[in-house]
């Protein structure tokens, strides 16, 4: 097989399960590989080797560690697929070892700030603070990302139930679940001010509205959190409260399994980062209390 007509079907493989960024930024770091696997007179993929590998990377010494990893992330992805489908009967990757990096643990409210930002849009007759309380409690109520809140539809909610249903990566849907705080603020929006935002001559089923009665935009969501984050003292993102959710769902003692599927993870070890930030907030605990009997990292 090819080295470009391999590198074409599993792309169109890959479209069917990920986001179109994701196949492109995969698409531009294999065209580099078959550019490079070429110039050293490698044109089939039967031909791929480990030195192949180690020389392609190498030439990437100048480029931070993150973008070197996803290099080889892609090509062990790559090299995957040519094995299922019988192109390679050995992982050209396998002993070539990643860069040690350490993701950074997420900022996280603590439960207090997280209340003081839902409540800071202080309740009136304003469309706006209504339904910007909305979006704050529900943002922090399910964890969900704010782009799944942003193209969320009112036919999408099951307010009986407190649920909705959201779509995520990849277009997998998935069921979430708000609390009565969030519940309340979604019945003051969708009677009080959702009605008044409403653009009688452009009818949309898009949940939170702008001005004009559009659907509003990510970018708007981004915007508004932050503004209320300094209203409180903090600086604050959507992914933020995202984190905060989670972290705090673990802390009130919910599963591992369970706040996966609640943020949509598809893999555990993606939820996994959440255990590490209520493990360091239990450690700080036991030293200000027990100050003779200092925890350290386990690093």
């Amino acid at each position: 097989m090819h080295l470009d007509e391999a590198v074409e079907r599993f792309l169109t493989h890959l479209s069917a399960t990920r986001a179109p960024h994701t196949v492109k930024a995969y698409g531009t770091d294999l065209a580099q590989f078959v550019e490079y696997a070429l110039s050293a007179g490698i044109e089939r993929v039967q031909h791929l080797n480990e030195r192949l590998v180690r020389s392609w990377l190498d030439s990437f010494r100048a480029a931070s560690r993150r973008t070197r990893e996803r290099k080889l992330y892609c090509l062990r992805a790559f090299f995957r697929y040519c094995r299922t489908v019988g192109w390679l009967d050995r992982d050209p990757s396998a002993h070539v070892a990643l860069p040690v990096q350490r993701r950074p643990l997420p900022r996280v409210l603590t439960q207090a700030q997280a209340e003081r930002l839902v409540q800071a849009p202080e309740p009136d007759d304003d469309p706006l603070r209504l339904r910007d309380r909305a979006i704050l409690e529900m943002l922090y109520a399910t964890g969900v990302r704010v782009s799944e809140l942003a193209g969320l539809d009112v036919d999408a909610l099951d307010m009986a139930q407190s649920a909705a249903r959201v779509r995520g990566k990849g277009g997998r849907e998935r069921i979430v679940l708000f609390g009565q705080a969030a519940h309340e603020a979604l019945v003051e929006y969708l009677q009080r001010a959702r009605p008044q935002l409403m653009n009688p001559h452009k009818p949309t089923r898009a949940l939170f509205l702008n001005t004009q009665g559009g659907r509003l935009t990510t970018r708007s969501m981004h915007r508004l959190v932050k503004r209320y984050g300094r209203q409180i003292g903090v600086e604050i993102s959507p992914h933020a409260l995202r984190h905060s959710f989670a972290t705090h769902m673990l802390d009130g003692g919910a599963d591992l399994r369970t706040v996966q599927e609640l943020l949509g993870h598809r893999r555990l070890t993606t939820t996994q980062i959440y255990t590490h930030l209520t493990l360091d907030r239990l450690r700080q605990t036991v030293n200000r209390a027990l100050p003779s009997l200092t925890l350290e990292d386990d690093e």
